[in-house]
């Protein structure tokens, strides 16, 4: 049976359209938007110049347009990068909503081991955001707001397999992100933990990163499991 969770009040649904859209966004973000074709998508961060986080997206190419799943601002955001280019970004949803689906495959497959849905409700049993977030978390996938922020270097919280081509031509951020790859590390690592028989999400020092290594948080021992991407 599917079990559906309603993410339209979480996210916000971006239409990118014109000439000029495919060029932007792959200038715009850490992933690879040149290779995608109609019906394909890809899961991408947008960077400061120092590299760190202005948001993400989950970015679904089709025939004229971009449709984007995206952390709340990044229309703003985007839009004071647009000086000449031929690209129009609607916010569109009001009219587009956001599901995410554990069971029977359907839309395009997500972080979480499930499904993302754009647009209509698809049929299954709703789960709370509550049961969603224990999903998330047990999946190791950070979000945007509560384990990602403008601090945040996506290589930090583990996006570097899902978000970043090192492949690409030039983006924002990109030479922040090339000399990570090229040094070898960051000073933090979002890590797994259980705390008091509990799952969670959080930040370690690089060399407490380990699984079986015990930390401290709020005065409470936990217990590395994994390091997210990993």
């Amino acid at each position: 049976m599917r079990n559906v969770a309603d993410l339209s009040a979480v996210r916000i649904r971006l239409r990118v359209t014109g000439a000029d859209r495919v060029a932007f966004l792959h200038g715009q973000c850490t992933n690879d938007i040149k290779r995608l074709r109609p019906g394909e998508h890809c899961y991408a961060a947008f960077l400061t110049a120092k590299g760190k986080m202005r948001g993400d997206a989950d970015i679904v190419c089709l025939a004229e347009m971009f449709l984007m799943s995206t952390s709340p601002g990044m229309k703003e955001s985007l839009e004071k990068f647009i000086i000449t280019e031929d690209v129009v970004i609607e916010d569109v949803s009001a009219a587009v909503g956001e599901w995410v689906v554990f069971g029977a495959p359907v839309g395009f497959a997500n972080r979480l081991g499930g499904w993302t849905v754009l647009g209509e409700r698809p049929v299954g049993e709703e789960i709370s955001l509550e049961q969603y977030e224990r999903r998330r978390i047990e999946a190791g996938v950070p979000r945007w707001g509560v384990d990602m922020d403008e601090n945040t270097i996506p290589v930090e919280a583990g996006l570097a397999a899902w978000a970043i081509s090192y492949d690409k031509g030039c983006y924002i951020g990109q030479e922040t992100i090339a000399r990570i790859k090229t040094y070898g590390h960051v000073n933090r690592c979002l890590v797994q933990m259980r705390v008091a028989g509990k799952l969670a999400l959080g930040y370690v020092r690089r060399e407490l990163a380990k699984p079986g290594t015990t930390v401290t948080v709020g005065g409470v021992q936990a217990e590395v499991i994994k390091v997210c991407g990993s």
